[in-house]
């Protein structure tokens, strides 16, 4: 089902995604970060905008159950419903949101599968672009089930980059990749060449998230940008904050996310697109999607990341020396953000 809705291009319109809202408990990826958020829901009451919420708003693969979540969260709710009364909230449903119902009917939010800024501006979710999750939403749905089961019974994180969770089931799982990807070279010597070109499409996938494209959409969107007929395209999902002028007038926005201790969104004012930390009074430029233009990456696998990052006794370069190969880039300050037409 595809609803689309639109708003004027002079709007005040501010936009967050993957708050991943949780039961409160060790294993809620939001972190606790209520008030702030609620914050932040005020900054965007008292400058009159309008609030999009681009998917993945509650992680019910990790509560179970919404009840847990309302008990935890349940002033930062009220806010959001007060907010989308007065206010309006626009909620775009994502890979996570399998009841858009509680979103309808009892946060009062109008909800869509995108919308559009006036003409040249659309906002998504962004699991549509995903090489993975995009076509295979219950299979991915299952893996995200187990893989929550596996964080709250081991009392640990299990995500990427590996750098960032240097944690021994992290990498322990990249350990069995590793071996999985030498069992599936043995596969194509035995003539199963579909079957070994699906499963190193998955390895790719894998390996290319850790190395700086989350969820490997930035490909999908550079494609409908070139393509397509918008000038802007707004996504979450990858979690990875930026704006990048992708094509000549065709710009990529990631709002980031509300996980850990990010507190990021992105602001449109009537005639320029900005990302931003809450928390940390940041601006994001293209600096993270730098290595992802120039398709510096592309070419390593997992067992050439293997060879450069292993040590042994389930080390790696990665985690025990803060070096990051392939994707390192300078820093810079980062740009005001474009005028949007």
């Amino acid at each position: 089902m595809r609803i689309r809705r639109n708003l004027p291009a002079d709007a005040t319109v501010f936009l967050v995604s993957d708050l991943h809202l949780g039961d409160g408990s060790r294993s809620d990826s939001f972190q606790g970060k209520d008030d702030e958020l609620i914050a932040f829901i005020d900054h965007v009451r008292q400058h009159n905008g309008h609030l999009i919420i681009a998917g993945d708003a509650i992680d019910f693969h990790q509560a179970w159950f919404f009840s847990r979540v309302l008990k935890a969260h349940a002033r930062l709710f009220g806010e959001l419903s007060n907010l989308a009364d007065t206010h309006g909230v626009t909620y775009i449903w994502g890979n996570h949101d399998y009841d858009i119902s509680l979103f309808k009917d009892l946060l009062r939010f109008d909800v869509c599968s995108s919308i559009q800024i006036g003409d040249n501006v659309i906002v998504r979710h962004g699991y549509e672009y995903d090489p993975f999750i995009g076509p295979n939403l219950e299979q991915a749905d299952t893996v995200t089930r187990i893989h929550h089961l596996l964080e709250r019974m081991l009392n640990t994180w299990i995500r990427l980059p590996l750098e960032q969770f240097y944690t021994l089931p992290t990498r322990l799982i990249f350990w069995v990749a590793h071996k999985l990807v030498l069992i599936n070279q043995l596969i194509r010597r035995l003539g199963f060449e579909s079957l070994y070109q699906r499963l190193y499409s998955q390895d790719l996938y894998w390996i290319h998230s850790q190395l700086g494209d989350p969820q490997g959409i930035f490909e999908g969107v550079r494609e409908a940008l070139a393509d397509g007929p918008h000038d802007w395209i707004v996504t979450g999902h990858s979690h990875l904050p930026g704006l990048i002028e992708v094509e000549p007038g065709r710009w990529y926005a990631n709002t980031g996310s509300w996980t850990f201790g990010s507190t990021q969104y992105a602001k449109w004012d009537g005639n320029a697109l900005t990302v931003h930390d809450w928390r940390k009074n940041k601006t994001y430029g293209d600096r993270l999607y730098r290595p992802l233009m120039d398709r510096r990456w592309r070419h390593i696998d997992i067992i050439s990341w293997w060879r450069e990052n292993y040590m042994g006794w389930l080390r790696f370069r990665v985690g025990e020396d803060g070096r990051v190969p392939f994707i390192e880039v300078p820093e810079s300050d980062a740009p005001e953000g474009p005028e949007c037409r």
